[in-house]
């Protein structure tokens, strides 16, 4: 049950940060479930006005968060895994979240409205990450098709849900744990502006032994077996590499053929 100090401190945590679509949209939900449907309304028209949409805009907004499903999770039970192609998008009402990658562990906590699942939502790909409730976390599960309505009446939404999606996969492939960590900030970024997003079917060679490197390539989501020809001449997996894998570098950066 909402109370009306949480929907106040949820209304007042919004107007710090007009522009963050998690934060306005726990603030709708929780102010409209605490009767205080004026002040959710002028939520969402102030944060559509933002994003220089009219009426629409603000009214698609309450739409969505009003048909939006209330889920709840215990401590400890995944709102999404990593490697499973789910499209589901979440933003936290009430609770904390922790985001692990196999191989890696813990990557970051998520705190009350935070969006979550929109890298892969939005891309179409398999999940980059886990995310597993701290404690119990109530949260409002939505669908894409809703986002991409929405976009329709606010243009400026997926800018927006794309620009924090960018910013928290350059966080999971380019953090301190990977191989370019020693990188700042800006570096990582930039060097993530470099990279051209490809998608292989299942089944489909990445690189092929005995042949020129020619790229780097970072694994953002799903899973790939290493092959290699032993004597006998059959292939073998040696390994298998998940998110935040990255091979080909060897090839490329001594010029010689993959292996």
């Amino acid at each position: 049950m909402t109370s009306l100090d949480q929907a106040q401190r949820a209304l007042e945590a919004a107007q710090r940060s007009p522009h963050d679509l998690g934060l306005c949209i726990r603030a709708i939900r929780l102010l409209e479930v605490a009767g205080m449907r004026a002040e959710a309304h002028s939520v969402a028209h102030a944060y559509a006005k933002r994003h220089d949409a009219g009426e629409a805009g603000g009214a698609a907004l309450l739409a969505l968060v009003q048909r939006a499903e209330a889920v709840r999770f215990e401590a400890g039970v995944a709102l999404m895994r990593e490697g499973v192609d789910e499209d589901a998008i979440f933003v936290l009402l009430h609770g904390d979240a922790r985001v692990r990658r196999l191989g890696v562990g813990e990557l970051t906590q998520l705190p009350p409205g935070t969006v979550v699942g929109e890298i892969a939502s939005l891309a179409g790909t398999a999940r980059t990450a886990s995310v597993y409730a701290k404690g119990p976390v109530e949260a409002l599960r939505f669908l894409p098709a809703g986002f991409a309505e929405l976009s329709h009446k606010l243009p400026g939404v997926y800018a927006r849900l794309r620009e924090t999606g960018r910013a928290r996969l350059v966080a999971q492939l380019f953090g301190p744990t990977s191989i370019f960590g020693a990188l700042n900030g800006l570096e990582r970024a930039a060097l993530f502006e470099q990279c051209l997003p490809a998608t292989l079917a299942e089944g489909q060679e990445a690189v092929r032994e005995g042949e020129p490197g020619h790229a780097i390539c970072i694994i953002a989501s799903g899973m790939a077996e290493v092959w290699r020809r032993g004597a006998d001449g059959e292939r073998r997996v040696v390994t298998t590499l998940g998110p935040g894998s990255v091979f080909g570098e060897l090839a490329l950066l001594y010029d010689r053929q993959a292996n």
